[in-house]
């Protein structure tokens, strides 16, 4: 029996060596209980999920996730407390933002996963929370006034209802 190909992985260059890597099936529930924690919504099946290390310790969390077909989030940004200020977030919106430009995969495909759904034309959006605005910025995220797709304005809602902190909406329209 011949082992599954190594997942893809990228490596980002700061004052640690911080690995973002494909989320495996078998880390979904740890995922899920993260996110769970900080009240966003779990990964949904098909999602782009990825995963940060930091000195072999899971740190991170981030995600793409089409809704409905017609829309693509970058979301689930997550960093454990002790890792913050180290770049994990950074590193993350940056392995999720090459995915888009380089056909997703760094490294050699592996054949269990199944194809993921074709990137739909137009923005990526995003929801942070209204302080991570300028560092979304820092990206090329822009403010996005509404009208807003129906997954994006009901995902605001849904932080309204739950009572979290204020959100804004960006969005980016990559080249």
């Amino acid at each position: 029996m011949r082992d599954a190909p190594a997942a893809p992985r990228y490596t980002i260059c700061v004052a640690s060596s911080i690995v973002i890597r494909d989320l495996r099936d078998d880390e979904r529930a740890w995922a899920n209980a993260r996110y769970q924690a900080i009240q966003f919504a779990a990964t949904p099946p098909g999602a782009e999920a990825l995963v940060a290390e930091l000195a072999g310790t899971r740190v991170g969390l981030g995600r793409l996730v089409v809704h409905r077909g017609d829309t693509l989030e970058l979301g689930g940004i997550w960093t454990d407390e002790a890792a913050r200020g180290h770049g994990v977030a950074r590193a993350m919106v940056t392995a999720l933002l090459d995915r888009l430009t380089t056909g997703l995969h760094a490294g050699p495909a592996r054949p269990a996963r199944p194809a993921r759904p074709a990137r739909p034309a137009g923005p990526v959006w995003c929801v942070p929370f209204a302080h991570l605005t300028a560092f979304y910025q820092s990206f090329g995220f822009a403010i996005a006034a509404p009208p807003w797709p129906p997954a994006i304005a009901a995902k605001v809602a849904e932080c309204i209802e739950h009572a979290l902190p204020e959100v804004a909406v960006l969005e980016l329209h990559p080249a």
